[in-house]
């Protein structure tokens, strides 16, 4: 069974930002000559986004919300999608926020809520990545295999993802285990989200994750969160304001 890596340290991702910077410097030029149109669902993967893990492929029920509306996906997310790529995605809203401000089911639909669509467009293009990146890198995938092994169980390709991750309902110290991981899956949604809005809507990090981070009002953080503070979150994306900086530039 293959095992997940460590979650990233702080020095580690400023390493990660300054060779996606080094990379988007020698790209800038053929970037800035733009070859992908705006509606263009055809759009190549960006060279910088991560590769997808080398993880097995469980399967998903399609946990369908039965008060969402189909949602038609703005040519932003459409090039957002191209460039983590993927293709397929669906787009719904939420009735209310009851399930948070957005969320993604996998393995293939972004929920967004009616107050994420009240965000402004950076901010809103931010947390659409942010998603489209859990999606793209199999976060779902990786917490099986993570899961089963903090739990000594055996998971083979093909199986039921939603039976594992159904174990986390009433075992909190397995819950605490995976605090870790899921916080290094949020930082790699962040950077990488923040990444895809600046390279395909020209938003810099200060006007897309920064400002959403600021205003949400959720500080995050605490036993077996997800999500680190706000203020950390913040702290690590910083190292990547160079590379959206080029990437947004380029994007015009």
């Amino acid at each position: 069974m293959q095992q997940r890596t460590l979650p990233f340290t702080y020095r580690s991702l400023a390493l990660a930002s300054c060779l996606v910077l080094a990379g988007l410097c020698l790209l800038t030029t053929h970037a800035r000559a733009g070859t992908a149109n705006a509606a263009d669902s055809t759009i190549n993967k960006a060279s910088w986004f991560p590769d997808t893990p080398d993880v097995p492929h469980f399967r998903w029920e399609q946990r369908p919300c039965p008060s969402c509306t189909e949602l038609a996906p703005t040519d932003n997310w459409r090039k957002m999608v191209g460039l983590a790529g993927l293709h397929g995605i669906r787009f719904l809203l939420a009735p209310n926020d009851r399930a948070g401000m957005a969320y993604a089911i996998p393995p293939a639909t972004i929920v967004l809520s009616p107050t994420a669509m009240k965000l402004s467009g950076c901010a809103l293009n931010f947390v659409v990545g942010h998603e489209l990146t859990h999606l793209a890198l199999r976060h779902y995938d990786q917490d099986v295999v993570t899961l089963a092994s903090l739990s000594h169980q055996t998971v083979t390709p093909g199986s039921s993802g939603d039976d594992v991750i159904q174990i986390l309902d009433s075992d909190f110290p397995l819950a605490l285990k995976m605090s870790p991981y899921w916080e290094a899956e949020e930082r790699e949604a962040d950077w990488a989200g923040s990444l895809l809005a600046a390279q395909a809507c020209g938003c810099s990090i200060e006007k897309g994750a920064i400002a959403f981070l600021r205003s949400a009002g959720n500080e995050g953080g605490g036993i077996a969160a997800a999500h680190e503070t706000d203020k950390e979150r913040i702290r690590e994306l910083k190292p990547f304001i160079p590379s959206a900086h080029i990437l947004a530039d380029s994007s015009h």
